[in-house]
């Protein structure tokens, strides 16, 4: 699987790239191909996932409600108060973050889990249940938490949602069952690989579609870049930290689980949120840095898990 294995070193090429077609051509024609491009990239990746994980975990809920009150509670302070600290002066950027701290748990949460030892049904778990959650906490949230200036209507945020949530999600466990139906698990379990290399495809092809769109406002002010990055940074470290150290409660497998399940955002549906408003812009570059953030950090403790894991074997 070439795109999702090389995705670490293929989004900073991918931006570099779109960086300069974008400075050097017109590229506005792409914006009216968002809307397609969102769909491909999330849809696939909801046909991974399965709903009905959702109730059965909730025999046990500690560490499901733990998971939780990171993502809602403890992730979207972090957010607003590194926001105010360094964007203060950048309302955009302030926005963008605070979409993406309410957004939890990426499509790459059970690929990163698994390939560390974690426990798989926990990370799905929380996955189903967090992601149907911001549905409803993501307005909220923007309604009593946004201080950056830039005005959002309910409504909007609910369409978006719809469009790069609900819609995806009916249709991919559809599609699931469908292909449950047609080729029964075995061939659901050889198919699902290539949903997730789709989906990685697609989210190369909307960065450079962001990035490229804003790329002269963006190289007009290229420290700006590497400013943004620093609160991103302190972000991801802080919520990683404190999930590493409330999960050591629970048994290794539970905690890699907790770890990704909370540090990971969902930057593909953050992405698909800021692209249509107005005033966006930066909120737009902010989502391409943070997949330069991001993985690194996922990275960072795959490594450290399985090396963890092999001392105690």
């Amino acid at each position: 699987m070439f795109f999702k294995k090389n995705l670490m070193k293929l989004v900073p090429l991918t931006i570099v790239v779109a960086l300069l077609i974008g400075y050097a051509a017109d590229t506005s024609m792409l914006k009216g191909f968002v809307t397609y491009v969102l769909f491909l990239m999330i849809y696939p990746m909801m046909i991974n996932l399965n709903t009905l994980d959702v109730f059965k975990t909730f025999q046990n809920p500690k560490k499901i409600i733990i998971a939780t009150v990171i993502n809602f509670v403890v992730s979207p302070v972090t957010a607003i108060i590194l926001s105010r600290i360094f964007f203060s002066n950048y309302p955009s950027l302030a926005f963008g973050m605070l979409v993406m701290s309410v957004l939890p748990t990426s499509g790459m949460t059970a690929s990163w889990t698994g390939l560390s030892g974690g426990n798989l049904k926990l990370s799905l778990a929380i996955m189903s249940s967090n992601l149907l959650l911001s549905i409803v906490a993501l307005p909220f949230y923007l309604s009593i938490l946004n201080n950056t200036g830039m005005t959002v209507e309910t409504s909007v945020i609910v369409a978006s949602l719809i469009k790069v949530v609900v819609l995806p999600l009916l249709l991919g466990d559809a599609t699931r069952r469908l292909i449950l139906k047609l080729k029964g698990p075995a061939g659901y379990k050889k198919a699902k690989p290539y949903f997730g290399e789709i989906s990685s495809f697609f989210v190369l092809i909307i960065i450079f579609i962001a990035v490229s769109l804003k790329s002269k406002m963006i190289l007009s002010n290229p420290t700006l870049a590497l400013y943004a990055m620093v609160p991103m940074t302190i972000f991801y470290i802080v919520i990683m930290t404190i999930s590493h150290m409330l999960g050591k409660r629970f048994g290794k497998a539970d905690q890699i689980a907790l770890v990704f399940s909370t540090t990971m955002r969902n930057l593909t549906i953050a992405l698909g949120i800021v692209m249509g408003l107005e005033g966006g812009s930066l909120a737009v570059f902010l989502m391409a840095l943070s997949y330069m953030v991001q993985l690194p950090i996922a990275t960072f403790y795959h490594q450290l898990s399985v090396k963890r894991l092999a001392q105690t074997s």
